[in-house]
């Protein structure tokens, strides 16, 4: 009889862990938001990250995060710039929002950091990707594919620099990768990265940057394989 009453209470434990887990990783509408700029020194630079705010008294805010030792350098990249935001759509009518803001030190490159942020009971805004950057020769896409994931998926592209060998904005290698949401951790993760096997034009030839379309069937190929 103890016995049972100790496999009970075991059950009941994981039943209550499993809701809870369940609970954790739940999508819920994303409320109406503002988005404001970062504070900018005196050359009109970053020095703090832009914020998504929830529209609402004592609403919760996003600040973009900085970082620092993206390129091995000791410069701190405050994500202050042109941020923007759009809206995933969730099954159920609910949504994420994907959200980039852009870092510049003033010279010809500059770096965009991207969020995933999905807005939690009590009001908590979360981000679900991990750092993303991109520079201003990258590209990037959401696609759904129901066969790979019932979460949108984001696909970056940027470009593979040689500097010893090529010039900023010639025509470069690329990296793609894909971030598939995963509901057991509650989080995205990146699923694939490859180098292509040609380079595309970039800055110097236009002023959009087309890789993903083109590779398109080589990224289905390779999140297919990874969803196995």
């Amino acid at each position: 009889m103890k016995c049972l009453w100790v496999l009970a209470v075991l059950a009941a434990s994981v039943a209550g862990m499993w809701a809870q887990g369940a609970q954790s990783t739940a999508v819920r509408e994303f409320p109406e938001y503002k988005l404001i700029d970062g504070n900018l020194d005196t050359d009109g630079l970053p020095t703090s990250g832009a914020k998504l705010c929830v529209i609402g008294p004592s609403a919760p805010c996003f600040q973009m995060p900085s970082n620092a030792g993206y390129s091995g350098g000791g410069v701190t990249y405050d994500y202050g710039l042109d941020p923007h935001a759009e809206r995933l759509a969730v099954s159920g009518g609910r949504a994420f929002v994907l959200f980039s803001a852009t870092f510049s030190g003033g010279g010809s490159g500059t770096l965009d950091s991207l969020s995933i942020l999905r807005y939690e009971a009590g009001g908590k805004i979360v981000n679900l990707l991990p750092f993303v950057g991109l520079t201003n020769q990258g590209e990037k896409a959401v696609w759904s594919i129901p066969g790979v994931s019932g979460f949108p998926i984001l696909v970056t592209a940027d470009a593979d620099w040689d500097i010893p060998k090529e010039t900023h904005f010639a025509r470069h290698f690329f990296e793609v990768s894909a971030y598939r949401f995963d509901p057991h951790q509650g989080v995205y993760a990146r699923v694939l990265r490859y180098r292509t096997s040609k380079k595309y034009k970039s800055l110097d030839e236009t002023d959009d940057i087309r890789v993903i379309e083109p590779e398109r069937q080589e990224i289905m190929r390779r999140l297919t394989t990874a969803t196995r």
